[in-house]
């Protein structure tokens, strides 16, 4: 733990260290900025007459028309913020705004129990969130989120809450929340937050996506988080060994900036040797790819030093449209997000869709289980012109950049013979002889126990740590209620990479999952057999350090 302090019982009230678990790496300090939750806290409740339950309705359609017109502008934001960041939630925010239940239940409400707008749709989506979250189904739990989220913008409207209360964050602040979620973040200023605290939330989650991805030290699981820090509290992090300081004595601020100082240092050396290769004790080179989404992604690569891109999510092109991209569009959006990583190796997956993301204009039917569903390849090939735009425009891209095609949520040997037939057929349409290199994604325990009959169909092999961690531990990332399952780095999940490299023969195994962001894994993947990592941009630099530290046979 960060900070054992002695003293009096003055000094021991001043250093209040939180412990939870670590989100994103990092040492940082400044002033509590404490993120309340209006969904929970402030919502007026009064009484109403039956003569005003008309007046409280047309409050209530004309707030669900603002929320959805700023939807459309939150999507917007988010592309030119952080492309990375799918903003595929928020068409299905719009889906269920949109639901006439939704409506009809809130006005029953309103008629039931004489109470305002703002009272009444924060019951009916507090019922809704209740019974999602009590559904034995991980889908249906991680949806209740989704409502809470789309409670909130309407409390905010009907409150005639112009702004964001994070629009109002101070530079230097340390986000103190209960939970962030796409909608908060959308407001977020990127610029002004030094650390982040939450007190749910997993190392899976959204939240833990953005900080790393950014590049800002972030704690998460802190209980009793919002009843022990007052906005305005000094407070130091911690993002290595996910602790906090609340109120640091003189003492503990000199411990924390020897650490702090030790530790720009170790990053000043690290960047200033970015761009050479890492290399290991005994000599074994490993790549040191990024995972990326649009452009601002790739020129963060870029300047990080990465050996080239390990994943490239194309989810972010597909999800905001009502409709399919054309091959040409789809051309576009690629070529300019490429453009800074010619002559680097690009790892393209195909649209990951399925389980949490859907693309509105599939209409597909719902499943009740979507995670155990048709995700990934299984869904590309029931849709054989959505796989076939992709190949088409990959292929064409192939030409100027040095395209590799990954193949999302494999599990037979069968789904990778039939994407490789598709691919063939489809070059020969386009008069191309020479065909990218193919990949398999390894997201399940399955597939990890088949590599060896998928290396015989696959040129490289990506271990997908999330979701193999997922499926693995049963236990949902975006899931605060069984967060404590979600352990990507446990000897379980070890002992399958160890399987998947030993079967993978003479096929490079890469990870691309946020195991292989933590330098502390990295000795370990290493061992394991792991010969390329790739990870988000800013945490490039620190996985080629640790890299050159360890070794790749064991002594």
């Amino acid at each position: 733990m960060l900070f054992q302090m002695k003293g009096d019982s003055r000094a021991v009230c001043r250093n209040r260290t939180l412990s939870g678990t670590a989100l994103s790496p990092g040492l940082a300090d400044g002033r509590a900025f404490v993120f309340r939750d209006i969904y929970v806290d402030d919502v007026p409740r009064r009484s109403i007459e039956s003569h005003q339950v008309e007046t409280e309705h047309a409050r209530v359609e004309r707030a669900i028309a603002e929320v959805i017109a700023d939807l459309r502008l939150s999507i917007m934001r988010m592309e030119a913020a952080l492309d990375s960041v799918s903003t595929g939630i928020f068409d299905a925010h719009e889906l269920l705004l949109r639901d006439q239940a939704l409506v009809d239940e809130i006005r029953q409400e309103l008629e039931g129990q004489l109470v305002n707008a703002e009272c009444a749709v924060q019951r009916v989506l507090a019922r809704m969130e209740r019974k999602l979250r009590s559904a034995e189904d991980e889908i249906f739990q991680e949806r209740a989120s989704d409502i809470q989220d789309i409670a909130r913008r309407l409390l905010r409207v009907l409150a005639g809450i112009q702004m964001h209360s994070l629009e109002r964050m101070p530079e230097g602040s340390v986000l103190v929340a209960r939970t962030l979620l796409p909608s908060d973040t959308v407001f977020f200023p990127r610029r002004h937050v030094a650390a982040v605290l939450v007190e749910f939330g997993g190392p899976g989650s959204h939240c833990a996506l953005l900080t790393r991805q950014i590049g800002i030290p972030g704690v998460c699981q802190i209980p009793g988080l919002m009843d022990t820090i007052e906005m305005g509290d000094d407070v130091i992090v911690d993002g290595f060994q996910g602790t906090a300081v609340v109120a640091p004595d003189e003492s503990a601020r000199q411990c924390f900036r020897a650490q702090l100082g030790q530790y720009r240092a170790s990053m000043v050396a690290a960047i200033e040797r970015c761009r050479d290769p890492a290399i290991t004790l005994d000599r074994v080179a490993i790549p040191v790819m990024a995972n990326i989404g649009g452009l601002s992604d790739a020129e963060r690569a870029v300047d990080n030093g990465a050996d080239g891109v390990g994943l490239y999510r194309s989810e972010w092109i597909f999800l905001p449209r009502k409709t399919l991209p054309t091959e040409e569009e789809l051309i576009v959006q690629l070529s300019r997000t490429l453009a800074p990583l010619r002559g680097r190796s690009i790892a393209v997956r195909l649209l990951d869709i399925g389980g949490d993301k859907n693309l509105p204009y599939l209409r597909l039917p719902a499943e009740e289980n979507p995670s155990l569903g048709q995700r990934g390849v299984r869904l590309l090939l029931r849709f054989p012109e959505l796989l076939r735009l992709q190949l088409r425009a990959l292929l064409r891209l192939s030409r100027e950049h040095d395209i590799v095609i990954i193949v999302p949520m494999v599990t037979f040997p069968e789904e990778m013979i039939h994407i490789r037939e598709v691919l063939q057929s489809t070059a020969s349409e386009l008069g191309i002889q020479r065909l990218p290199q193919l990949g398999a994604m390894i997201e399940t325990p399955a597939a990890a126990l088949n590599v060896a009959a998928l290396s015989d169909v696959a040129d490289v092999l990506s271990v997908g740590t999330n979701d193999l961690t997922q499926y693995t531990m049963a236990a949902g990332r975006e899931n605060p209620f069984v967060s404590n399952y979600f352990k990507h780095d446990h000897d379980v999940m070890f002992r399958l990479l160890r399987i998947v490299c030993a079967d993978a023969g003479d096929k490079i195994v890469s990870v691309c999952g946020e195991l292989a962001g933590q330098p502390d894994a990295v000795p370990r993947l290493v061992a394991a057999g792991v010969r390329m990592l790739s990870v988000a941009p800013p945490l490039i630099p620190s996985v080629k350090e640790a890299v050159r530290r360890c070794a790749a046979k064991a002594s």
